[in-house]
């Protein structure tokens, strides 16, 4: 993945992409597989081309949460076919490698989680959770998308060091699924559930990007389930009750 800045105030762009974006940080730009095109100066109005990776605007903050669109969608492009793509927060045991993907749709407040219980642990996504056919996790640590305001559509992208979590260990196991269900009006603690191999397969085809594209792509997201042991559904309200069980997630993978 290469990002190519110009215009007149490219200077700054490049050094707010290099600070928050660190911890995806490459250097063979010449083989990148996917590239997005980025125009910052005084005159360009904010808008994205996300089919063709190009992005413009004169406001950085929010030329910064058009790019991080850009970036994420080319990079999920470019991997179809080759790695089953969860919309999930990971989170990394430090210790082990371990992940947990936090599975749910935008607007279940993944980053939140990843804010909340990600704290002296590994940050591998707030949005992509990217595993091969051995159970094996890419970490896409991008920057934490925070939103400005609760209802506003505009996020901040945030270097995720700066919120307490780690960079992700270079060795990363899918060690559990988790389907996110949070209701406002639920009372109580977490309720887990076990989700037959089938149903799993069926709430988790939406929220898998470019399954059609894999070769076999039940039988791969059956064996994916089988993996991990099952996957579990949990209802909660709020991101801080879930503490508990991701340490045991992250323990044991159940």
């Amino acid at each position: 993945m290469a990002v190519q800045v110009d215009g007149n105030r490219a200077d700054a762009a490049i050094a707010e992409i290099e600070r928050v974006w660190h911890l995806c940080a490459g250097t063979d730009h010449d083989g990148a597989d996917a590239r997005v095109f980025v125009t910052h100066d005084d005159s360009s109005e904010t808008g994205a081309d996300l089919d063709a990776g190009v992005v413009t605007g004169s406001v950085l903050p929010d030329l910064m949460q058009l790019i991080t669109q850009a970036v994420t969608r080319a990079a999920i492009d470019a991997q179809k076919g080759r790695v089953v793509m969860l919309h999930a927060a990971g989170i990394q045991s430090p210790e082990t490698g371990a992940v947990v993907a936090l599975v749910g749709p935008g607007g279940t407040g993944k980053t939140t989680l990843v804010r909340t219980l990600g704290v002296g642990r590994g940050y591998v996504s707030d949005e992509t959770v990217a595993v091969t056919a051995d159970d094996t996790v890419l970490p896409y640590p991008k920057p934490l998308s925070v939103r400005r305001e609760p209802a506003g559509p505009w996020k901040d992208e945030t270097d995720p060091l700066e919120l307490g979590v780690l960079a992700p260990a270079p060795q990363a196991t899918l060690a559990a699924i988790v389907l996110l269900d949070r209701q406002d009006g639920y009372a109580g603690p977490p309720a887990v559930e076990q989700i037959p191999t089938l149903d799993a397969i069926a709430a988790l085809t939406p929220e898998t990007s470019h399954l059609p594209e894999m070769e076999k792509p039940m039988q791969r997201m059956a064996a994916l389930c089988d993996g991990v042991g099952g996957v579990m559904r949990v209802t909660y309200r709020e991101a801080e009750h879930l503490a508990p069980l991701l340490d045991g997630w992250l323990e044991t993978g159940a």
